[in-house]
């Protein structure tokens, strides 16, 4: 077995362990903390060293003449007792030794007692149950230092691993010890119990009594298999005896043992409890960001983001992002004005849906020429055949005046809406490069038609305009062998060092300031300490209705014109929805075709650089492979280190392959399934739309259909659930 296969399966294993006993974890641990403090808050009574096993005995004996009291307690003035019975109609409270009757002042319920119940046996007798929790977090913080060191972050997972590492001694302090008294390791040495029925307290202490002894009794209680300990004190010291079932006594000698008092905390006075109870707190913090992560993951993954009953519904086509993220600025607004609102992609919604809100609110961006961006392309296909009458909308449409077809893609879908029934609610909005103006007027017009008033709200960051310098530009594939698309990996250093970006960020350039700017997708992470922002880049060519041989203008200026060492302005852009997931231990499936693979260097990067980073497996097509496999010797020794843990290739001239990226995931179909439906992983798909979306998408609806036993229409509905979980990512261009 590999190691990185190794370590999946324990880190499903660490996470199902954990969720399994959680509940327990969390028992266990609060009550641990509150008898952390019991050393501080209370003061030990002075003990008893006069009454004797036989006084004690007869006492009892008409007390609780049924045998229930599992515990017996004398009080210093050596006057009374005090019993406890885990039976409900058995003798609780305090009682007179001299006559046996209930003393006239009770003692109010003793909350240490019952904390201390509830920790070694969930107030239930479940002790096995606490027992099996003790090995069970050992074996959980050791397996966290099986998954490598942190990388400390200001993220869920980064805090949880943090506290496990920085806490370490007292996080394990705990566990460790609780297990090792499980298994009477270093406490005092107790002798094997012997067969027979299980002996009550009063007959216990009359086998005390007939050892002749001058000792006087401090407590006694039940003890495991069906005998008791009773505690006492005389000439010698204090010391414990344990009667066994057959009436055997034995002297237990050693006290609790060191294990038992780093357990208690009782080692060191009030500062020794103070370690227990940070340790418990260090323990309680690993069991919420645990849980709470595991919860986020799942609420990830569950479709739709919708409050209950919600009237409006803000719907968005985004290519790079921003239209999604102005829909959620939108929905949020919204909200806090008081409006019910659902947000969702275009690319998984029906238009029939449309129907079931009183209103929608668009906001659609246009790439290419004058087109929808994929997510939306879909759904605007389906428009054609939906009866959209009584539905009413309001679009925000964001375009570039520089290109051709202004704001074609909002343009195209609001023709059709309105072309099968729907009705505008207010007229389209068209936002003119940066869009933030334009939005906050469009949503105040939205506002004041539903009647509510908004605060001041602005519009998501803008793009950050940054200073450029071209460091080095590197060809990526071999100009020996034709039929190849020139492609490069260009590295900039930006100005100013502090600039973040992560993979899948988008930089836009523009090759004259009269152009329009093309994005590029980063490939580079400064999190990892990455100062460079790196692209891979193909030059597009093309031939004109006379034949002539065109340049892409962007392409053009970035693989041949900029020379090193020159310096330009772009933009950068933020893009959270093709970012690496903040879960490093989730699997990924990167699928990408030629140029596509842009972003996936830098994903690879943040995973080796991470901690508990969970497998990753990627898909790359190309041509040949003796010509443009980009980055063959980087992705060669990520599968060296384990942190590519599979790789599949598919070249589609060379002879002895020939095959397209959709037939290799139709091959592994089983495990790709298992990966995304029950590994919880997630897919990025990155490449051109026509030549990897369509096949891929195509791939993964018949992977569905075959390993998920769904119809054509399920597996539809299960591909578009993905989507909007974030299961599948998609970042095509045209």
């Amino acid at each position: 077995m590999t190691a990185p296969r190794l370590r999946s399966i324990l880190r499903r294993l660490h996470r199902w362990i954990a969720l399994a006993l959680t509940p327990v974890f969390v028992l266990v641990i609060l009550s641990g903390a509150v008898l952390a403090l019991k050393p501080v808050l209370t003061a030990a009574p002075a003990p008893s060293t006069s009454v004797s096993a036989g006084e004690l005995a007869g006492a009892l004996a008409r007390i609780d003449p049924r045998g229930q009291v599992s515990r017996v307690t004398v009080s210093p003035d050596a006057g009374t007792v005090t019993l406890a019975s885990r039976q409900a109609d058995g003798p609780s409270g305090r009682f007179d030794i001299a006559s046996g009757a209930p003393t006239a002042v009770q003692p109010g319920p003793d909350v240490f007692a019952v904390v201390l119940d509830l920790h070694k046996n969930l107030l239930l007798g479940l002790g096995i149950v606490v027992e099996i929790a003790a090995y069970a977090m050992t074996a959980l913080i050791v397996m966290g230092l099986l998954f490598g060191l942190p990388r400390l972050r200001n993220t869920l997972a980064g805090w949880h691993l943090g506290i496990g590492w920085l806490a370490l001694p007292l996080v394990l302090l705990a566990p460790l010890t609780g297990a090792l008294m499980a298994l009477h390791i270093g406490g005092a040495e107790l002798p094997p119990v012997q067969p027979g029925p299980p002996v009550a307290l009063s007959a216990a202490l009359s086998r005390v009594a007939e050892q002749g002894d001058d000792v006087a009794v401090l407590s006694a209680r039940r003890f495991r298999g069906g005998s008791a300990l009773v505690y006492t004190a005389g000439p010698q010291g204090e010391s414990v005896r344990m009667v066994q079932p057959d009436g055997s006594i034995n002297t237990l000698t050693g006290g609790p043992g060191l294990v038992h008092e780093l357990h208690e905390g009782t080692w060191g006075g009030a500062w020794s409890a103070g370690i227990s109870f940070m340790g418990a707190l260090a323990l309680a913090g690993l069991t919420g960001t645990g849980a709470w992560g595991w919860w986020r993951r799942r609420r990830q993954q569950t479709a739709g983001s919708a409050d209950a009953g919600a009237s409006t519904l803000v719907a968005f086509g985004s290519q790079t992002g921003t239209a999604a993220r102005l829909a959620e600025a939108t929905a949020q607004a919204l909200r806090q004005a008081g409006e019910k609102v659902a947000c969702a992609s275009l690319g998984v919604l029906q238009p029939a849906a449309l129907a079931t809100y009183e209103r929608t609110l668009l906001i659609v961006s246009t790439t290419g020429e004058g087109e929808l961006p994929d997510p939306a392309r879909r759904f605007m296909q389906q428009v054609s055949t939906a009866d959209l009458a009584g539905s009413r909308f309001s679009m925000l449409a964001l375009g570039d005046r520089r290109y051709a077809n202004f704001c074609g893609g909002g343009e195209q879908l609001r023709d059709a809406l309105l072309g099968q029934g729907a009705r505008e609610l207010a007229p389209i909005e068209r936002a003119d490069g940066e869009p933030g103006s334009a939005w906050r007027h469009w949503l105040d017009r939205v506002a004041t038609l539903l009647g509510r008033s908004l605060a001041d709200v602005e519009a998501p960051a803008a793009d950050q305009t940054v200073s450029l310098t071209l460091v080095e530009r590197q060809r990526l594939d071999d100009p020996a062998v034709a039929g190849l698309t020139e492609t490069w990996q260009l590295s900039f250093a930006p100005s100013d060092p502090s600039t973040q970006f992560r993979p899948g960020d988008l930089l836009l350039i523009a090759p004259t300031p009269e152009a329009a700017p093309r994005c590029y997708s980063i490939g580079s992470s400064s999190r990892v300490g990455d100062t460079l922002i790196r692209l891979t880049v193909s030059l597009h060519r093309w031939r004109d209705a006379a034949g002539q041989t065109r340049i892409g203008a962007a392409s053009g200026y970035l693989c041949h014109d900029l020379p090193e060492g020159a310096q330009i302005r772009a933009s950068l852009r933020a893009h959270p929805q093709f970012n690496p997931p903040e879960d490093m231990a989730r699997p990924l499936i990167l699928v990408a075709a030629g140029a596509g693979i842009a972003p996936f260097p830098g994903f690879l990067a943040e995973r080796e650089a991470g901690p508990a980073a969970g497998p990753a497996w990627l898909f790359f097509g190309n041509r040949q492979r003796a010509g443009d496999f980009f980055y063959h010797d980087a992705l060669a020794r990520w599968q060296d280190k384990g942190t590519l843990t599979r790789l599949d290739t598919a070249f589609s001239r060379d002879p002895d392959d020939g095959a397209y990226i959709d037939r290799r995931l139709t091959a592994h179909g089983a495990e790709v399934y298992r990966w995304l439906e029950q590994a919880h992983g997630v897919l990025y798909m990155c490449g051109r739309s026509a030549t990897l979306g369509h096949s891929v998408e195509s791939a993964l609806l018949g992977i569905i259909q075959t390993h998920g036993q769904r119809s054509a229409e399920a597996a539809g509905a299960k591909l578009q659930a993905w989507k909007q979980s974030g299961t599948v990512q998609v970042d095509v261009f045209g």
